[in-house]
């Protein structure tokens, strides 16, 4: 069956890619901290009419993956299934007064569920199945048109992606419960925001998601699509 999405946190694999993981974790969280407190004190300095765009948004999305990229045993399956999802993330911006408020950073995390379904070399019918869950920490830079009430902007990210198999049913695999892939991921992303009043706003944002996944005898290039809809408020 396909997960139903829990926002829950995962803990990481064992072995080195924990000390990787969060390493980058850590290292991501005390970027994202100095950035912030540096472009609000700038921000802040310039003039009393001057400062940082800051903000925090929540967001619900939804995960249109390719069905491609799938490999078990080192052999390319070509009739595989990647399952739609859907999530929920949240994010936070900024856009300095010294960059005029067009170009910005945001931090964000977000996760969904979804599905991997393939065929087994072997033949006779049998298929190959496991719940995978997606948990990306992204750092973003976008460019915007600081509009009064519309605000278009677009953007690049980079960052950290956990891919979770949970009750996997894959034969000619040690399968286990619950399984790991600590990897790196790249996103390009484009969206609108609109202004309900000076702090409140919503927004949507479609973004392209790449990275690859490495399990025991198992691999996904995952490409997905995402659609985002959500609701910021400015600092």
């Amino acid at each position: 069956m396909r997960p139903v999405w829990p926002f829950v946190i995962l803990s990481p694999g064992k072995g080195t890619t924990e000390g990787y993981a969060s390493k980058l974790m850590r290292m991501w969280a005390l970027v994202g901290a100095g950035l912030f407190a540096f472009f609000s004190l700038t921000g802040t300095s310039v003039s009393a009419g001057e400062t940082a765009d800051v903000y925090l948004s929540l967001y619900v999305l939804g995960s249109v993956p390719s069905n491609r990229g799938v490999s078990f045993q080192g052999a390319a399956i070509s009739d595989s299934k990647v399952g739609n999802g859907v999530g929920a993330g949240i994010k936070a911006g900024v856009f300095p007064s010294i960059a005029r408020g067009i170009i910005g950073i945001e931090l964000e995390w977000y996760g969904h569920g979804s599905d991997i379904t393939f065929p087994l070399m072997t033949g006779g019918g049998t298929l190959a199945r496991t719940n995978l869950w997606v948990f990306n920490t992204m750092a973003n830079l976008l460019v915007r048109y600081p509009g009064e009430v519309i605000i278009p902007y677009v953007g690049v990210g980079a960052g950290l992606s956990h891919g979770v198999l949970t009750s996997p049913d894959i034969p000619g695999r040690s399968d286990t419960d619950f399984e790991t892939s600590w990897t790196l991921g790249h996103q390009f992303l484009a969206g609108v925001q609109g202004k309900l009043t000076n702090r409140l706003f919503l927004f949507g944002e479609y973004k392209y998601f790449s990275t690859n996944y490495h399990w025991t005898q198992l691999a996904l290039d995952f490409r997905t699509q995402y659609m985002l809809a959500g609701i910021g408020l400015r600092f």
